[in-house]
């Protein structure tokens, strides 16, 4: 190997590390998004369940508050059949009677269905309020650990910032700058292991010349196909 290699590849895992620890950092608020959507989703569940709740008991009450109307309803009109004195006066009064009565049995009927759901309801309540609780303790957890990741990658991301400074005075300045131009064009690795005769970048045959200059390494070689530093690992 090129004895001018060495700090070069030094520098690359360097890059890569870092390249490593920003991504990762980069990910950090999604992952931040995705813990809160999980409680605010909890959260909107517990809402939408005691508003069900609070809707059914107000359809209870209505319904019950009708019924106490009917039945006041169906008093004056059994004390006005009282005091019918005409046969087909009597008889309207009975026709209303039925039809009060029957509405206040609906009714009822309704309201016993109502209290019925009130329980499935009240017990739903407990159940997202159970899980609303645990979601909160969970990120609770989950807030600090990312917290704690984000310190922690941060800390080694100034580690290795600072040690790339510090290594890339190493690193001859012909070579650093063809280092850089390669690693601005998006190459991954700029410099790449020969692997069977090939690139080990671009995965390209090498010619002749190239290997026998990356075996020789008097001087550094340079893949024809993509311009990467290649050479023969020890």
């Amino acid at each position: 190997m090129h004895p001018d290699l060495p700090p070069l590849i030094d520098l690359q895992e360097l890059d890569q590390k870092i390249t490593r620890l920003r991504s990762e950092l980069a990910q950090l608020p999604v992952a931040k998004r995705r813990v809160e959507g999980e409680l605010e989703e909890a959260k909107q569940k517990l809402h939408q369940a005691k508003h069900e709740q609070q809707a059914s008991e107000l359809v209870r009450r209505q319904k019950e508050g009708e019924i106490e109307e009917l039945r006041r309803q169906l008093a004056r009109y059994q004390a006005q059949q009282m005091q019918a004195r005409k046969n087909e006066e009597y008889q309207a009064l009975t026709h209303e009677i039925l039809l009060v009565k029957a509405k206040v049995e609906r009714e009822e009927d309704d309201v016993l269905l109502l209290l019925e759901k009130a329980d499935e309801l009240k017990a739903g309540v407990k159940q997202e309020e159970r899980k609303a609780e645990q979601v909160e303790r969970e990120t609770q957890e989950k807030r600090k650990e990312l917290a704690d990741k984000e310190l922690r990658l941060s800390a080694l991301l100034a580690e290795a910032e600072k040690a790339w400074e510090e290594k890339k005075g190493r690193v001859e300045p012909g070579l650093f700058v063809r280092y850089q131009r390669l690693v601005h064009g998006h190459r991954e690795n700029a410099a790449v292991p020969v692997i069977h005769g090939s690139c080990g970048g671009c995965h390209m045959k090498l010619t002749r010349q190239t290997l026998l200059r990356a075996e020789a390494a008097t001087e550094i070689a340079f893949c024809e196909n993509c311009g990467r530093i290649v050479f023969v690992a020890l």
